[in-house]
């Protein structure tokens, strides 16, 4: 009798399996919430149901609110986010190969770390008032120091013989960023653009629920003002969904790239 272990699977066949495994995963995360979502209906006075939400939903889609706001939030959060992306890039791997540069922003990035996203929309609302300035800035703040934290505790995983060793055959300091540094800091990478989506994220709708006249965060504090909780949780709903949908089909097929080589 021969028995059947994880290096004999075939390749196409294991990632069946965890698909398979992702899809029912998600299936039933997605049964629960409706179903607590339920029961809180009928336990609680003025809690709407998913019917209620979504029939709002569609109504605000109808009139033209929801693709608008939608698209003026996504190109926010998007401006803001590539640049967190790039300043907290290269900030990180400055700091993971300089031990100057760590002694000197590891503390104030720590500080940052433990700054909630609600402090940096209040802020950058008194500084830049009610405007796409608020939100692109708040964005940014909120997600900069999680990019900057991963990608320099990865930078500091690297080798640092292999890094000399790069250097004493003349590999210039661009080669050894792109060869060594880089491949090494892809799969934390992605794990600093999930925690920076997240932190981000929440930071966008603060700042447009206290800084902005358009925008998700801001048509969710329309209805809060409102008293019409159908139309604050419609967008609340669509706030959650952008963000798992996010990662879901963006960040995980990502990062089961990056780290194809540790199930190959």
């Amino acid at each position: 009798m021969s028995t059947t272990t994880a290096s004999t699977i075939p390749g196409w066949r294991r990632h069946a399996r965890s698909q398979g495994s992702s899809v029912v995963a998600t299936t039933v995360a997605v049964l629960s919430i409706l179903a607590v979502w339920q029961v809180a209906v009928v336990v609680g006075n003025r809690v709407p149901s998913p019917a209620q939400s979504v029939d709002r939903l569609v109504s605000e889609a109808a009139i033209g609110e929801l693709w608008h706001n939608l698209a003026i939030s996504m190109n926010r959060f998007l401006l803001g986010l590539v640049l967190a992306l790039v300043v907290g890039t290269a900030i990180g791997v400055l700091m993971g190969m300089s031990k100057l540069a760590d002694l000197a922003l590891s503390d104030l990035n720590a500080a940052a770390l433990a700054i909630p996203a609600v402090i940096w929309a209040l802020l950058t609302t008194m500084w830049f008032g009610f405007g796409w300035l608020t939100s692109v800035v708040t964005v940014f703040l909120s997600g900069l120091p999680f990019v900057v934290v991963n990608i320099a505790k990865a930078t500091r995983a690297v080798p640092a013989d292999l890094i000399l060793m790069s250097r004493a055959f003349g590999v210039p300091r661009a080669g050894v960023l792109r060869h060594i540094v880089a491949p090494a800091v892809a799969g934390s990478t992605v794990a600093a653009v999930r925690f920076a989506i997240m932190s981000a994220w929440n930071g966008l709708l603060l700042a447009e629920w206290f800084g902005a006249t358009s925008g998700v965060g801001w048509r969710s504090r329309y209805w809060y003002d409102a008293n019409q909780l159908d139309g604050f949780f419609a967008w609340v709903l669509v706030f959650i969904l952008l963000l798992v949908i996010a990662d879901l089909l963006v960040l995980g097929p990502i990062e089961r790239y990056v780290s194809r080589w540790r199930t190959a």
